[in-house]
């Protein structure tokens, strides 16, 4: 029998997993570990570097000092930025990306300086605003039916959309939400890519031929030429156009492969591929993999950079290459316009983020490629109700102390492997769930658990052991109760099969290529017994013992192991067919009965087997096809009140070594594919069967000789017409009582 506490441990595991599981994906389950969970693992690892490829330049309230304007970014001179272009794109800056609105005209001529800097730079993208409207919707009454939100994309004036290399939309939460995941692609606004992925994507246009060379030829509709893409500003259509081919998959496949097995690529070319095309194979949004508090990303003034003389924006700044974000990056109080609550939004002083931190920080994201990672649901279901099975275990396992210990210290194990892979691979599995719901649930439930079972048994051992041993050894003896050793007595079937022509095959055959005969062969027979319940208690040579086994008899697992059996067969039949120079021919045996299983041995070697009357009685009536000329023969106890398998009996006989003989019948397969022919012989094999038990021999050789007629090849017949003989020749005993000695008659056949 299984020990109680696993039983105890297997229930209260399940039942807090089960719990766990469905809480962890319900939307309050959900929102726990978003909202808090997550904030967790941030606070836990801590700040970390930001790539050095993306930098804001901000529009703070020490820049609008120097310049004397007011500390706000959308009425500051459209002259200024346009220097600040020219500045950046001397300094060697990749793309610039605005974080401010443009929609309304100021001063023309200031207008037209900035229109011509973001032309001459052609690496500029611009803010595109997403505005939500309201449309009434009718029914088919003229009457109305609600209404319909939409989002519309609002560019910036004609003129700077078409000067830019792209504009991109940024849309972010405001509080009360929390911003932990920002969109690549909005699709409340036509699937429209974001300013980060746009960026992106303008930094990896260098790049473009190398994966349109991985894509081809799926990539034939896209324009080949980089210059013909910053000409005619069509950016955006090519990444829409980039999307929809990568996420087929076998383009995707085909892409990913060729990134990785091409040798003339560079590695940080291959990097940015690659981070490229999860963009566009990915979900539509991404968790946020945040940095640190604001300021994280590397952050220079914006007057700094304005101010900026000759080729160089000054002398501690290096933009070559980079991925630069202009936008108001104050520290931001939360009644500012753009702040946004985050988890490092500084409750003491109530500091936010800045909507330029967030874009920077999810370009950042994308240049490293590892945004946050939440496991996907099935497997965050499995991860929870496996924890929550652990935790049971673990809190019944041992005494009170002991599993408070080891709950504690598993927890601790997760969170130290939680806190590892967040850090290393951005990895984010639940913390709220496991560790503040399921980990007190287990300790206060095993306790109560514990002590229940504890004072139960307690008082039941000082009862019953009271009048025989001392206080003293009954209050050791009800703190530990060892399992005796030994084995488990219990019910079950053996099924045992031996392979024909073995020894000639290891005689002929070397022993590398016998052992990888004998691996196939087995192969084939493990997994019927498997699939129907089973396990393989033993393998010698040719010969396997397999186990069916259970506290109480069940006619439910004698089916199983006969049908196991027939499955066995065609198993071993399919093998033999498919391998004729081999030419293995597989005997099988049932029997079922009272069985111990346990571990068995001496010294420092034990094996855990079968052992009973029932493992040598189903090797015997393996051994007793070879002279039956069957293949599948059980006892009368295997196949006893079972319906729906067509059996054939044989008769009784005295297995070898038994003193006691057996009724064996012939498992022939299910009763209903069976033909006229099988039928018929049925029956005149046992009408000649019950001449034979009644010694009347003659009249059963010809009832045999019927059979054989019908069925040429069928083995008990002809066994039984040579029993016939021989019993004509030479008479039985008088108190014969039909039952065959094999031990006798084996050289008739």
């Amino acid at each position: 029998m299984i020990p109680r506490r696993i039983t105890q441990g297997l229930v209260l595991g399940l039942l807090i997993g089960l719990a766990g599981a469905l809480l962890s994906i319900s939307p309050p389950g959900l929102d726990l570990e978003e909202r808090f969970g997550l904030d967790w693992l941030f606070l836990l690892r801590g700040p970390r570097p930001a790539p050095p490829e993306v930098v804001v330049v901000s529009i703070d309230k020490a820049s609008a000092g120097r310049f004397g304007l007011p500390n706000e970014p959308r009425k500051w001179p459209r002259a200024l930025h346009a220097r600040l272009v020219e500045n950046l794109s001397r300094a060697g800056a990749a793309v610039v990306g605005f974080d401010i609105s443009f929609q309304e005209p100021r001063d023309p001529l200031e207008d037209r300086q900035f229109v011509q800097a973001v032309g001459r730079a052609g690496n500029v993208v611009l803010f595109e605003y997403l505005r939500k409207e309201t449309v009434p919707l009718t029914d088919a009454a003229g009457g109305g039916a609600g209404e319909l939100v939409t989002e519309r994309l609002i560019q910036p004036l004609p003129s700077l959309a078409q000067a830019a290399a792209a504009t991109a939309p940024f849309p972010l939460p405001k509080v009360p939400a929390k911003v932990s995941q920002f969109w690549l692609f909005k699709g409340s606004a036509g699937d429209s890519a974001t300013l980060p992925a746009v960026m992106f994507q303008l930094r990896a246009l260098a790049a473009y031929p190398d994966l349109l060379r991985a894509a081809s030829p799926a990539a034939a509709g896209l324009p080949a030429d980089i210059e013909v893409i910053r000409r005619e500003r069509s950016l955006r259509a090519v990444m829409e156009q980039l999307r929809t081919l990568l996420r087929q998959p076998e383009v995707g496949e085909r892409v990913r492969s060729r990134l990785a097995d091409d040798s003339t690529l560079a590695p940080a070319t291959r990097r940015m591929l690659t981070a490229l095309l999860h963009v566009y194979q990915g979900q539509d949004s991404r968790y946020l993999n945040y940095y640190g508090p604001p300021r994280s990303i590397t952050t220079l003034p914006y007057h700094a950079v304005w101010q900026a003389d000759g080729s160089r924006a000054a002398p501690q700044f290096d933009l070559r290459g980079k991925m630069v974000l202009v936008g108001f990056s104050e520290r931001l109080q939360p009644e500012q316009q753009d702040g946004f609550y985050t988890v490092y939004t500084q409750e003491a002083s109530g500091l936010d983020i800045s909507g330029v931190e967030i874009a920077a920080t999810a370009l950042a994201n994308m240049v490293e490629d590892n945004p946050v990672q939440p496991l996907h649901p099935g497997a965050q279901l499995t991860l929870v109700l496996l924890w929550g099975l652990l935790l049971g275990m673990l809190a019944m396992a041992w005494r009170a102390g002991r599993g408070i210990a080891a709950v504690a210290a598993a927890a601790v194990a997760y969170l130290v492997v939680t806190l590892q892979l967040f850090s290393a691979q951005a990895l984010w599995l639940p913390l709220v769930v496991p560790l503040a719901i399921q980990t007190p649930t287990a300790l206060f439930a095993g306790l109560l658990w514990h002590y229940r079972d504890v004072s139960r048994e307690r008082n039941r051992i000082r009862r019953a052991f009271r009048n025989y041993l001392p206080e003293r050894a009954v209050a050791a003896l009800a703190r530990d109760l060892s399992a005796a050793p030994g084995g488990e007595l219990l019910h079950g079937v053996c099924l045992a099969t031996d392979a024909a022509r073995y020894t000639t095959l290891a005689e002929r055959m070397a022993p590398e290529a016998l052992a990888a005969l004998m691996n196939r062969y087995y192969e084939s027979l493990f997994e019927p017994v498997r699939v129907h319940g089973g396990f393989v208690s033993d393998v010698i040579g040719d010969a396997m013992l397999a186990v069916w086994a259970q506290v109480q008899p069940d006619a439910g697992q004698r089916a199983q192991a006969c049908r196991a059996a027939l499955d066995v067969a065609r198993a071993a039949e399919r093998f033999s067919q498919a391998r004729e120079s081999a030419g293995l021919s597989t005997r099988i045996g049932l029997h079922a009965g009272p069985i111990l299983l346990g571990n068995i041995g001496a010294a420092d070697h034990f094996e855990y087997r079968a052992v009973g009357d029932i493992v040598n009685t189903a090797t015997r009536l393996q051994a007793l096809n070879k002279l039956l000329g069957t293949r599948v023969l059980v006892s009368r106890e295997t196949v006893d009140g079972l319906d729906g398998f067509r059996v054939r009996d044989l008769g009784m006989f005295l297995l070898p070594g038994k003193t006691r003989p057996t009724a064996v019948l012939e498992l022939q397969g299910v009763a209903q594919d069976a033909t006229d022919v099988e039928r018929e012989l049925a029956r005149d094999f046992a009408t000649a069967l019950r001449d034979f038990k009644e010694r009347r021999f003659a009249r059963a050789r010809t009832g045999f000789v019927q059979c054989l007629e019908r069925l040429p090849q069928d083995g008990p017949s002809r066994y039984y017409l040579a029993l016939c003989d021989h019993y004509l020749a030479r008479p039985p005993a008088p108190a014969w009582d039909g039952v065959v000695s094999v031990a006798d008659h084996q050289a008739l056949i």
